[in-house]
């Protein structure tokens, strides 16, 4: 009976050894590797081509969703990011990510699970930084040289060079972002210090300006256009000069109306002078505007305000008062 015992023992404990051991995901899949060198993604697919080509696609969203992730710390560099520069710089986020070239990862690991290919890959990150600082000090210097450029000029002059490089605020937080993501011992400090104050001076100036615009009876047609081109810049439109970033602009003109076969032909000569505050002519131009109408001479003149309507909106309000960029 002992022996029975004994050889029952052996026989349960022999077919718990012949047993196959559970199938375990492997730990680098769930749990991504994360290093100081590189960068990581897994995927699994039919096949390891496949499954590559998904952990590239999945290495991009998380690149991207990392450096999100910073941006999102209430404790940012970037001082009191608004809810819609946010949404804009996390859009560019995605760009950036979509846009780099990813077709040199590593193949680091593979295993079948369950009929399936899971795989692991990656990329020296320093080769992402590189890549993105290329752009991103091309950018910074664009942006660099138009708020030099813009020093001791008026008011106006220093506005249209900050708006340049203020419409690329969002894409230079990304890429001053990214850089700082990929390595660790790179500081965007620097950059971020240029974009707040990028950002406060454009928003006091922008806040300060003022336009006093003036104009002779003729001209009464065309001042509503100009005011409203003002003020879709961000600024105001006063009928008093109150600030040493006020200005008057003067628009006056003269008419020609004549017969041209069977139509009426209204000629208009717009002149806009521009003042500061302390009365110094600062700008001047000239545009002539041409409208017809077989009706009459004042649907003729309506035509030609539409025209200088037309020409605002193509070459900006500044330019066409007599601004240069």
């Amino acid at each position: 009976m002992y022996k029975n015992i004994i050889l029952s023992i052996i026989i349960v404990f022999l077919a718990a050894c012949s047993k196959p051991k559970p199938e375990i995901v492997p730990s680098w899949y769930t749990n991504i590797p994360s290093d100081y060198k590189l960068f990581y993604a897994v995927a699994s697919s039919d096949t390891i081509e496949q499954a590559k080509k998904i952990a590239i696609a999945n290495m991009r969203e998380r690149l991207c969703a990392q450096v999100n992730l910073s941006f999102d710390n209430k404790n940012h560099k970037l001082q009191k990011i608004s809810k819609k520069s946010l949404e804009k710089i996390k859009q560019y986020n995605i760009e950036v990510s979509n846009r780099l070239s990813l077709n040199r990862v590593k193949l680091e690991k593979s295993k079948t699970f369950r009929g399936k290919e899971l795989v692991l890959i990656s990329i020296p990150r320093i080769k992402l930084f590189k890549k993105i600082k290329i752009i991103s000090d091309v950018k910074f210097h664009r942006a660099q040289e138009a708020d030099k450029r813009a020093l001791n000029k008026n008011a106006i002059d220093r506005f249209m060079a900050l708006e340049l490089a203020v419409k690329e605020w969002e894409v230079l937080a990304s890429l001053a972002e990214y850089k700082e993501f990929l390595i660790s011992t790179y500081s965007a400090s620097d950059e971020f210090i240029f974009l707040n104050k990028l950002r406060k001076e454009y928003k006091e100036l922008k806040d300060s300006i003022n336009f006093y615009v003036l104009s002779d009876g003729n001209s009464r047609i065309f001042s509503r256009t100009i005011k409203n081109a003002i003020e879709a810049k961000g600024l105001s439109v006063k009928n008093e000069i109150d600030s040493k970033n006020s200005f008057k602009l003067l628009i006056t003109s003269t008419t020609k109306e004549e017969k041209e076969y069977t139509f009426n032909k209204s000629s208009t000569l717009v002149k806009l002078t521009t003042f500061d505050n302390e009365k110094n002519k600062v700008s001047f131009r000239q545009h002539t505007f041409i409208g017809k109408s077989r009706k009459n001479y004042k649907e003729a003149k309506d035509q030609a305000a539409i025209h200088l309507h037309y020409k605002v909106k193509k070459l900006g309000i500044f330019d066409f008062i007599g601004f240069s960029k």
